[in-house]
């Protein structure tokens, strides 16, 4: 299983200007890319605020959403269910999916990195300044997690880029959920 973080921040690092900033403000190329990539995924997880933020396109894929609305495991439809990672063995709910693709907010992506979960990171960064805003991770004093970049991309001409990394530090890590 390989688990991949997407994320899209502006360059002054922020994913959303608050809960409720949906993403329509990622480039046409940014799109096409997620796309793709969800395309080939498997399963996507997402945090309840994202799901609610992106319900129409999020709605065709299988998603699991993180929340602490449910106490273990609401399922939903074949393609929808809720769960409470706290109180939930997450291995057992995504074993049986080659790549999940993880889709934030904060408090998931955050989650995932707190766990040493993320094999691979893909950050679109938009040529855009939101002043405030809502960051990738939010774990101060934690353990450094290291990656590694692995290629740096030009989306367009306005300055789009798209870099990847994999998780440094990560080794069967998988097992500690």
């Amino acid at each position: 299983m390989k688990i991949i973080a997407i994320v899209a921040i502006s360059i002054d690092g922020k994913i959303a200007i608050n809960s409720h900033h949906s993403s329509d403000w990622t480039s046409p190329e940014d799109k096409i890319f997620l796309h793709n990539l969800l395309d080939n995924s498997n399963v996507v997880i997402v945090g309840n605020n994202t799901y609610k933020n992106a319900i129409k396109p999020l709605s065709k894929r299988k998603c699991i959403v993180f929340t602490n609305s449910v106490d273990t495991i609401l399922k939903k439809s074949d393609n929808l269910v809720y769960c409470n990672p706290q109180n939930i063995k997450l291995s057992d709910l995504i074993r049986d999916y080659e790549i999940v693709a993880l889709l934030g907010g904060t408090q998931t992506y955050t989650y995932f990195l707190k766990n040493n979960l993320i094999d691979e990171l893909f950050i679109t960064i938009e040529p855009l300044i939101f002043g405030k805003g809502l960051s990738i991770f939010d774990c101060a004093d934690e353990k450094p997690n290291r990656f590694q970049l692995l290629s740096v991309k030009k989306l367009n001409n306005s300055g789009s880029l798209l870099l990847h990394y994999k998780n440094e530090n990560h080794s069967a890590n998988f097992k500690k959920l």
